[in-house]
């Protein structure tokens, strides 16, 4: 049991650490007017538009982003034989 908390904890530390590098500034994207973008990643079997709205709620605030651009393409098959989808968002904090 004492063994199983340790372990459990890092787990999850290492689980919020990898959503958390899903969020990338986009230095070579800005809006029309200068304005800086952020790219969050929501590709992968599972995913889906929603799982990137929430990372922006959580980087900028709930709904305090305006969307750029959202591009979604079908990748190769996945090692299941299931077709995957890359999913990006674009979004600037207001």
């Amino acid at each position: 049991m004492r063994v199983s908390i340790p372990l459990t904890l890092g787990a999850l530390a290492v689980a919020i650490s990898g959503c958390m590098s899903d969020v990338k500034p986009s230095s070579d994207v800005k809006t029309s007017s200068g304005v800086k973008t952020l790219t969050f990643d929501c590709s992968g079997p599972g995913n889906g538009w929603g799982d990137c709205t929430e990372k922006a709620d959580a980087k900028c605030g709930a709904r305090n982003y305006t969307i750029v651009a959202r591009n979604g393409d079908v990748e190769g098959n996945s090692s299941g034989g299931n077709t995957e989808m890359k999913r990006t968002l674009v979004a600037s904090c207001k």
